[in-house]
């Protein structure tokens, strides 16, 4: 007996559901956790970057822009070179100028920002740098930076995906126009800096 409950039980959990929206006529839906919480509450909660809340609130963030990557179209990845830090970057901004906003909001308005730099298919992954000062990335992302690079007249080498002296060069050089710091690697800041349209 027991046998056939789980049985019932696991058929039903892996039942294909129809294809639908759960949110309501006017749009809404439900939502878990931080996500309720305004933008108020991140900045009281970003005074200890510690805290389980800021914690809560920078994972809320990045599962949804992770599940974002499974319902938007052309989308690999939404945030290819974003990290926890770029992300409470960003939260930091939008919520000191917008303390009324729900964080679930500054999540969507995040996935219509982040759209132009997505990465729409598979890339393979480059680790450059050495030391304290390295990245990993996608291989279609150095390319987009190495082009932003020459358009600058930064750099002059092959627009490859390879992270050369010549691309550390020119990096170095575009951090020290941008008041950046000066590692020769693209960054978090360096790319939002370089590549946000």
């Amino acid at each position: 007996m027991k046998i056939l409950s789980s049985l019932v039980i696991a058929a039903v959990l892996f039942v294909s559901p129809t294809v639908g929206h759960a949110e309501n006529s006017s749009g809404q839906f439900a939502v878990e956790g931080p996500g309720r919480l305004t933008c108020e509450a991140f900045t009281d909660a970003r005074t200890d970057k510690g805290s389980a809340e800021f914690q809560r609130l920078i994972g809320f963030i990045e599962g949804y822009l992770s599940a974002a990557n499974r319902y938007e179209p052309n989308t690999f990845d939404l945030s290819p070179w974003h990290n926890a830090a770029a992300f409470d970057l960003i939260l930091n901004k939008h919520c000191t100028e917008n303390p009324e906003d729900v964080i679930v909001s500054v999540a969507q308005k995040m996935v219509s920002a982040l759209r132009p730099v997505r990465v729409a298919s598979y890339s393979p992954m480059v680790e450059v740098g050495s030391g304290e000062n390295r990245a990993i990335l996608y291989r279609t992302i150095l390319r987009r930076t190495q082009a932003s690079l020459r358009s600058r007249g930064l750099f002059a080498g092959e627009e490859d995906g390879n992270y050369s002296p010549q691309m550390r060069d020119a990096l170095l050089a575009f951090q020290r126009q941008a008041d950046l710091f000066e590692t020769g690697v693209p960054d978090p800041a360096t790319l939002w800096t370089l590549l946000n349209p």
